[in-house]
């Protein structure tokens, strides 16, 4: 049984003139090295490299991952609380929530820094300041 070739007869590596061979392995050699065959290669014989580079890979994508979620949550809690502040529709209903935020001392130095227009970190070391002079008498 004999197979059919396409149209255009291709020859095996036997039936090739010295010539022809040397260029299809110029050709092969020329693909190979476009292909990184090499790297590859290397990467087998090297396993422990190949577990390095997939650790590093796979936490740097897990901290990417988390910065990512994060940021997306303090935006949308950002949102939601700007709503509920300015809107007395939805304010009403969080109104308790609000205030027992406000009870709480961090509450405070928020609305406080709110207020005066000072940070809340000069804020707290202000209080602290109080307490070690309470403290002290």
């Amino acid at each position: 049984m004999k197979f059919r070739r396409n149209k255009k007869q291709i020859k095996t590596f036997a039936e090739m003139t010295p010539e022809e061979r040397q260029t299809q392995i110029e050709k092969l050699a020329y693909l190979f090295e476009r292909m990184k065959l090499g790297d590859y290669v290397n990467n087998f014989n090297r396993p422990w490299r190949i577990f390095y580079m997939n650790v590093l890979g796979g936490v740097g994508k897990g901290v990417g991952l988390t910065i990512g979620v994060i940021l997306f949550i303090a935006i949308c809690v950002k949102v939601c609380i700007t709503v509920v502040k300015h809107v007395p529709a939805f304010r009403k209903p969080f109104e308790q929530i609000i205030e027992y935020a406000q009870m709480t001392e961090i509450g405070q130095i928020i609305i406080e820094s709110e207020e005066t227009g000072k940070s809340i970190k000069v804020i707290m070391e202000e209080r602290k300041a109080e307490k070690k002079g309470q403290s002290n008498l």
